[in-house]
């Protein structure tokens, strides 16, 4: 089983509410997505929608997953981006010589903005 596929087919139908506008968002057909769903509630043991003819909602387990699996994606989205820069060459060390007399508290600023800035680096 893809995991993150299956989770971000999860997330697309927690945001969407039904699975025909779900599978357009995701460029795919209503049948496959329906049966991701169905593999992905096997693997984690609940049910994550409750489904009707008029409308599809989450379970309270899908509701308590759906924050998860954002994180989740949000992090491998982030190791392709890191990965990415790495590949560009775009990732490494920085190092910084201060003068002693330069101000812890501003020292840390101009760290701390840095970071925020550019996490890739260090």
């Amino acid at each position: 089983m893809n995991l993150t596929g299956h989770l971000r087919c999860f997330v697309v139908v927690a945001e969407e509410l039904h699975f025909g506008r779900a599978a357009e968002r995701l460029g795919m057909a209503q049948p496959p997505l329906s049966q991701r769903i169905q593999r992905l509630e096997r693997e984690l043991g609940v049910r994550l929608f409750d489904r009707s003819s008029r409308k599809v909602e989450l379970t309270a387990p899908g509701r308590l997953l759906l924050d998860e699996a954002r994180d989740i994606l949000a992090r491998v989205d982030r190791i392709y981006s890191v990965a990415e820069r790495a590949r560009l060459g775009e990732v490494g060390t920085v190092r910084a010589g201060l003068p002693s007399d330069l101000g812890g508290r501003v020292v840390a600023a101009l760290i701390a903005a840095f970071r925020a800035r550019r996490p890739d680096l260090r």
